[in-house]
Formats: structure tokens, C-alpha cells, sequence
């Protein structure tokens, strides 16, 4: 695992849209994780919005600007479901799991806004460099 928040150009796998993004996390996939844990990282940007910004899920996902940056997650969270072999044979379907692994997400954030809080000081305080996952680890007492 590694962090890294800068601004740079980037271009969306999903959209082909370029967008300025605000960072980068790199995670390890495991392939025999459970289907929900990883629809619940995938959801994490959205619930940081939630817990950032108090809007509920609902009206996030009404908003195009939210939906336009979360493209790549909701796509790779639809990915990990057909893995699960999780029938998503509509929209609605997806939103269903989707919406789970807000909440999942939404509580464990919840649970760890301190911590959060002290990586993300961290990580600007060491902009445009990436940051192995033991050094934030040790850096902000984990």
C-alpha cells in the first residue's frame, strides 16, 4: 500500500475523461477477498464525501460532478461482483451492493476519523511523493 496526494493530469479508465486528481492510493487486491470488503474500499471516496460534506447517499449519486469522479470505482466494485459470480443484470442491482458498501464504509471511516485525520496531515506535509504504507503506519502511530 502506498499514498500519494498531488495534483496532477489524469485520464479515467472507465470515461476516457481527463480529470485533475487530488491523489492516488495503490492497494494490494487480493483475489480471495470478500466480494462486500472490496465494494466497501471501492465505496470509500464516496463516503469520505458523506462524512466530508453531510450529503446522503442518495443525493450523491444525483450529483454528475460525484459521479464523474467515483466512474472507475463503481466500475471496478461492478468487476469484483461478477468475480464473486453476484448476478447485476441491471443498475438498480448494482446500486443495491453499491449502497452497502457506502454504509460499510461510511461506519468504518466513522470508527477512524482520528487516524484518518492524522494520514491525511501527514500526506500533505509530504505532497507529490509517495509514501509506503509502513511509513505511514509508523508516521502516524497506527
Amino acid at each position: 500500500m502506498s499514498i500519494c496526494i498531488s495534483r496532477k493530469r489524469q485520464r479515467d479508465a472507465v470515461t476516457g475523461e481527463f480529470y485533475i486528481s487530488a491523489g492516488q492510493t495503490f492497494t494490494l487486491d487480493l483475489g480471495n477477498s470478500l466480494p462486500r470488503v472490496l465494494v466497501s474500499i471501492r465505496a470509500a471516496g464516496l463516503a469520505a464525501e458523506h462524512l466530508g460534506y453531510g450529503e446522503p447517499f442518495e443525493k450523491l449519486m444525483q450529483d454528475a460532478e460525484v459521479c464523474f469522479r467515483s466512474a472507475t470505482d463503481r466500475q471496478n466494485a461492478k468487476q469484483d461482483l461478477e468475480k464473486a459470480e453476484i448476478p447485476i443484470s441491471n443498475e438498480e442491482d448494482f446500486l443495491f451492493y453499491w449502497s452497502i458498501g457506502f454504509q460499510d464504509a461510511v461506519i468504518m471511516m466513522m470508527d477512524s476519523q482520528d487516524k484518518l485525520h492524522r494520514i491525511a496531515e501527514y500526506c500533505m506535509n509530504n505532497l507529490d511523493r509517495v509514501i509506503p504504507g509502513d511509513e505511514i503506519i509508523t508516521a502516524c502511530n497506527l
